[in-house]
């Protein structure tokens, strides 16, 4: 249960005990699609064999936010919608017109909603109920979106905000590759991406490639900004940084992984984890925040 990516929010409002948070999300349940739904929405289990919605690890809590949704291509409705209008075209003997297409993509819809095949899809959320925060595994703002608008209609009074840092990553980033030393508790990794101020958005990327300040300088002078670097934080856990603070993926290395015992079950794997990574990312976030100039 190590989280891949994290989207962090400051918790403004709303007191999160694991037992009130429980019994909000249990009246949110994630449903079935019904026959002509699209879509459902609503709270799963983060850890099936709990029987639970929240699962808890001293102040850290998890939850999970699952998504069903029908697949159903805007190509296959176009392709089912032209076989249709060209028999209408043989039948009255021209073409339909806009309201008459309208209709008929309408109709197919409605058709081919019953027989679409369903993909259900889980994100899930770790709060840190006593740092007030809200960290999100996902790349995707709008599942970010979507989560975090549940979230405030499930729990009263519940209300957040993305965090944001006094200096920009993308102002930080850019003066290591200037030149500038980390903190002794960063080190550079080798991917990185510099991109132009100018409406073109010229981007430079470089991958598993050793960064030379000569030559990321060059592109820097000539007005390019850092928007992603890959870093290393105590020598335990790599990630790349991202000029809005998104944090991308996220491993955890060897010596992260040594620290933990060889656990038997499954369950076991879950609860070990999650502990590891909630230990280890709630000491690398402040450390980050830091070097950023403090939270906004």
């Amino acid at each position: 249960m190590w989280f891949k990516n994290l989207l962090i929010y400051r918790i403004t409002h709303g007191d999160l005990a694991s037992s009130a948070l429980e019994t909000a999300l249990a009246g949110h349940v994630l449903q079935d699609c019904l026959q002509m739904e699209l879509h459902s929405r609503g709270w799963t289990m983060p850890k099936e064999s709990q029987h639970q919605f929240v699962h808890t690890c001293n102040e850290h809590l998890l939850i999970a936010f699952g998504m069903e949704k029908k697949l159903l291509p805007a190509a296959v409705i176009n392709q089912y919608a032209k076989d249709r209008a060209e028999v209408m075209e043989q039948h009255q003997g021209y073409k339909p017109g806009k309201k008459q297409i309208r209709d008929i993509k309408e109709a197919v819809l409605i058709e081919l909603i019953p027989r679409a095949f369903v993909q259900r899809q889980t994100t899930y959320a770790w709060i840190d109920t006593a740092k007030k925060l809200l960290i999100i595994d996902t790349a995707n703002l709008k599942k970010a979106e979507e989560l975090t608008e549940l979230l405030i209609k499930t729990v009263h009074g519940f209300r957040i905000t993305p965090l944001t840092t006094k200096i920009s990553p993308s102002a930080i980033m850019t003066r290591w590759l200037s030149g500038d030393e980390p903190p002794a508790v960063f080190t550079i990794d080798r991917d990185c991406e510099l991109q132009s101020a100018n409406d073109e958005k010229s981007t430079v990327r470089y991958a598993h490639h050793v960064l030379e300040a000569d030559e990321t300088s060059r592109h820097i002078k000539a007005g390019k900004k850092v928007t992603r670097l890959a870093l290393t934080w105590a020598d335990k856990i790599s990630f790349v940084l991202q000029d809005n603070l998104q944090i991308k993926r996220i491993l955890p290395l060897d010596i992260v992984k040594e620290s933990a015992d060889s656990p038997e079950s499954a369950d076991d794997v879950f609860n070990s984890d999650f502990a590891i990574m909630t230990g280890e990312i709630s000491q690398l976030l402040p450390d980050l925040i830091d070097v950023l100039g403090g939270e906004n």
